[in-house]
């Protein structure tokens, strides 16, 4: 990743606040769709299941799914707002990571949840599928309209092509008439798509 692109979202969080956000509206209007944060016990061995905030930002989603019993990863490129993360007292969060996650996509077979809000780059959608275990949760949500730069925007229905190996569970998009940039917000999410998905 570019330092400009660094130092843009450095600049970006350097006067954020120590308040930790609200999860994306995808992930707490899905929420019914997380599966049990402890895994089935194998061998008298209890174990909890793994989720992974990706491109965290603040954090809001990562410390949801913590509170939620999760092992949770929060990956983002920005060092001001890991660091800001790691500096919360009390955060459940297990790990905290500098990562670009373009060049260092999550590992195959990695976490039982994923969760991605207000960050697109497609090339590496295929290593979010992969990076689902067996039955794993990817949900999903960021603009079909409303940035300048028209390559961070989905097309209608995209993501539906982009996570068409998995299992639909739900998907929103904004009507064509709701798209247009002086339109009212839909549901706390203006102009954007959002997929809950299950891997097979």
């Amino acid at each position: 990743m570019s330092k400009p692109v660094v130092s843009k979202w450095n600049a970006r969080y350097a006067h954020s606040g120590a308040g930790i956000p609200a999860p994306s509206e995808v992930l707490s209007r899905g929420a019914r769709w997380l599966p049990e944060a402890q895994a089935p016990v194998v061998d008298g061995v209890v174990s909890q299941r793994r989720a992974l905030d990706l491109a965290c930002g603040l954090g809001g989603n990562a410390h949801f799914l913590a509170k939620a019993g999760f092992i949770v990863s929060a990956w983002d490129i920005s060092d001001v707002v890991i660091e800001q993360i790691r500096g919360r007292k009390l955060s459940s969060i297990a790990h905290t990571e500098l990562r670009d996650v373009v060049a260092f996509p999550p590992e195959p077979n990695s976490f039982n949840v994923i969760v991605v809000s207000r960050f697109l780059d497609r090339s590496l959608c295929p290593h979010i599928v992969n990076a689902l275990r067996p039955d794993g949760i990817l949900f999903y949500q960021t603009f079909v309209r409303g940035l300048k730069n028209k390559n961070f925007m989905l097309k209608s229905n995209e993501l539906l092509s982009l996570f068409k190996p998995l299992h639909v569970l739900e998907y929103h998009e904004p009507e064509p008439e709701q798209q247009c940039d002086d339109a009212p917000r839909v549901d706390g999410a203006p102009f954007e798509a959002s997929l809950i998905a299950r891997h097979s």
